[in-house]
């Protein structure tokens, strides 16, 4: 399993719909071309089943736990197999001023496609998910108003 941590005052339920809003993936993942959702979710518009496709990836929601857990699933288009990631979202205290603060833990397991080069991807995508938490919580705290993540409504 590989990790990367971060913490931010954004609030875990801003956050989470960052993550769960599909296009909102472009709005702060900086990716070269823009995500989107190909496939509703099996019971809510972004919950568990829903498929977003970011080129050349295409993942779906496996975990959807408002607003402490996110998870999802690689379909296809990474350069691994059996690919998961889970973020955990956990709200604390921070004491020096009395504000709150959000814990931030991005999680992933993944198998490698060729025998050998598990540390060498791993690496790789230890470095996506430093990425990833420091770019979701900066975009978050700083979120324009026509944000995908605004504009979804419930999530």
């Amino acid at each position: 399993m590989i990790q990367a941590t971060a913490t931010t005052t954004a609030a875990p339920e801003d956050l989470f719909r960052h993550l769960a809003v599909p296009e909102a993936w472009g709005a702060w993942g900086r990716f070269p071309t823009s995500a989107r959702q190909a496939r509703k979710g099996d019971t809510t518009t972004y919950g568990v089943g829903t498929v977003k496709k970011i080129w050349p990836a295409s993942e779906q929601t496996v975990a959807y736990e408002p607003y402490t857990h996110f998870g999802y699933i690689a379909l296809k288009g990474l350069p691994v197999r059996r690919y998961r990631s889970d973020v955990h979202l956990e709200n604390g205290e921070q004491p020096e001023n009395g504000g709150q603060r959000t814990l931030i833990r991005w999680e992933a397991t993944f198998e490698p496609l060729i025998p050998g080069t598990g540390a060498l991807v791993g690496f790789g995508l230890r470095l996506m998910l430093k990425t990833f938490v420091k770019w979701l919580p900066a975009h978050v705290e700083d979120c324009p108003a026509d944000c995908p993540a605004r504009r979804a409504g419930d999530i």
